[in-house]
C-alpha cells in the first residue's frame, strides 16, 4: 500500500515525490518541465515552449473527454476510459496512416 501521509517540504529529497503540475528541471532538457500526469509508475510530462498554456489545455480536453492530436501524451490521461474496441480501432487507423506516408 502506498504511503500517502503528508510530509513537510522541507522533509521531501530530490525526487521523493512529484505532485501533478509541478515544475521539474531534466540535466538533459533546456528550460523547465511540467509534469502531466502520472500513468502507473511513469510520469509524463510536458516539454518545450508554453507549457502553462499546454497543461491547461490537456486538462480541459480531458474534462470534455477529447484528444488533442497535437499533444500525443495527452492521451495518456483519457486512456483509460477508451473502450477496448475503440482503442482496437484506433490502432488500425493509427498503422494505416504510418504505412502509407
Amino acid at each position: 500500500m502506498k504511503n500517502t501521509q503528508y510530509k513537510k517540504v522541507s522533509s521531501l529529497k530530490a525526487d521523493d515525490y512529484r505532485q501533478v503540475g509541478q515544475y521539474v528541471s531534466f540535466s538533459h532538457k533546456e528550460g523547465l518541465s511540467r509534469l502531466l500526469v502520472k500513468h502507473g509508475r511513469l510520469h509524463v510530462h510536458l516539454h518545450g515552449k508554453s507549457i502553462n498554456q499546454r497543461f491547461n489545455k490537456c486538462y480541459q480536453a480531458k474534462k470534455d473527454h477529447v484528444i488533442l492530436p497535437e499533444e500525443p501524451q495527452q492521451v495518456r490521461m483519457l486512456i483509460g476510459e477508451i473502450p477496448i474496441n475503440k482503442l482496437k480501432a484506433l490502432k488500425g487507423i493509427c498503422e494505416y496512416e504510418l504505412s502509407h506516408r
